[in-house]
């Protein structure tokens, strides 16, 4: 029986392989409000996606038995984890005021977390700051200056609809002062470091910060081609290279806690820009029409996948606001996903200082638990296994998830 046990789990995880990457279709629909079908084209794709990872993307963990040489599956749970990308809109067609379409896409499965880690279940607060422009005349071409404020704005709105994760908007704050070497800084003796300072001030557990590098078109207005008739069809032709323009940026994670960098990762596309020095704007319906906006948005999909993908496994983790005797209270509640009964650990936030003088913060595991009895929306409370005077618990100390 166990040598049979071995065989189907043999089989299972070879299936699973097999069907790691798959090409899916699915169908997705919206209204078109206002004439606005840009926008329900939007939606209609975003739909159609989230129906192909449900639909190939699902694994099959169970536990399987050999009675009387019939194979019985007692249990069985299936779990969407699918990562949809390359999607191409195949067929559509608008009924009624209401746009329906057909996608084909990739779908590819999740890796659950490394180290025999389990994914947390609470939610994480997640700060976006402003996403500054290195060089800002590169706005001026459909007068896109607005990006610095409303490119986060939707990396956080596409990392909310994903589960697992609270947003908060800080784009009135610039996280580096220094764009060229982001987020790399200069101390005072010339030392450099990646760790933010004060970033627990935010009240978040981790800070997306970035810096755009790049809005330039490959071929900017300049002498003509040498043939006329070659450069007037040129410029005509709206598929020449002359017409594409760079988006590239660079994307940064702090732990908020200790400032400490966790993830930094560089996107790059490009797409034809035909709208000339048309002041379209950012995030715009007359933006999304151009190719060039549909390449912007794909690339901040991608990145919100990664953000996803990198801070899914992190732990949790709350402040610790009051200490008495043996009860404590944090800043989390049930809004965060957490309840009566859960078990978190207990971190001393200790706080040093390097030769300059310059604060920094490291956790410390007190090996003491806090077990929540009282659970509101916004915080909850509990009793640890110790007193919190034996361990020097103390306000502005950290619980996490086991």
């Amino acid at each position: 029986m166990w040598f049979l046990r071995c065989i189907l789990a043999s089989l299972l995880i070879l299936s699973l392989n097999a069907w790691a990457d798959l090409v899916v279709e699915a169908d997705g629909s919206a209204s078109i409000i206002n004439g606005d079908l840009i926008s329900a084209r939007r939606t209609a794709i975003a739909q159609a996606a989230e129906a192909a990872a449900m639909r190939s993307s699902a694994y099959i963990s169970s536990t399987s038995i050999v009675r009387n040489g019939a194979i019985e599956i007692d249990n069985v749970r299936m779990t969407s984890l699918g990562r949809v990308s390359n999607i191409q809109v195949i067929n559509e067609r608008v009924i009624d005021n209401v746009l329906f379409l057909r996608i084909r896409a990739d779908v590819s499965m999740d890796e659950g977390c490394s180290g025999d880690i389990n994914e947390v279940a609470y939610h994480k607060k997640v700060a976006f700051t402003a996403f500054p422009l290195q060089h800002p005349l590169h706005a001026n071409t459909g007068s896109l200056h607005k990006i610095v404020h409303q490119m986060p704005d939707l990396l956080a709105q596409q990392v909310l609809q994903q589960p697992g994760f609270d947003t908060h908007l800080a784009t009135h704050i610039t996280l580096h002062p220094n764009l060229n070497n982001a987020p790399t800084q200069t101390l005072d003796d010339g030392m450099l470091t990646n760790i933010q300072r004060h970033t627990e001030q935010t009240q978040v557990q981790y800070i997306v910060s970035g810096v755009i590098r790049d809005m330039q078109p490959l071929n900017p207005i300049g002498p003509r081609e040498p043939n006329v008739l070659v450069d007037l069809y040129h410029r005509t032709d709206k598929n020449h290279t002359r017409h594409q323009r760079n988006f590239v940026f660079d994307l940064f994670i702090h732990d908020a806690l200790t400032g400490a960098l966790l993830y930094r990762q560089s996107y790059s596309t490009s797409g034809r820009w035909n709208a000339g020095q048309k002041q379209t704007g950012f995030a715009t319906q007359a933006f999304w029409q151009e190719d060039y906006g549909i390449q912007v948005l794909n690339l901040l999909r991608q990145a919100s996948l990664d953000i996803r993908d990198q801070l899914r496994c992190q732990p949790f983790s709350a402040r610790i606001t009051r200490a008495e005797n043996d009860r404590l209270w944090i800043n989390a509640g049930a809004m965060s996903g957490l309840k009566a009964g859960d078990r978190l650990s207990v971190y001393r936030r200790m706080t040093y200082y390097d030769p300059l003088h310059m604060p920094y913060a490291e956790l410390n595991n007190t090996h003491v638990t806090l077990t929540l009895d009282n659970v509101q929306p916004n915080f909850a409370s509990g009793r640890i296994n110790d007193s919190s005077q034996n361990v020097n618990i103390q306000v502005d100390d950290i619980v996490r998830s086991h």
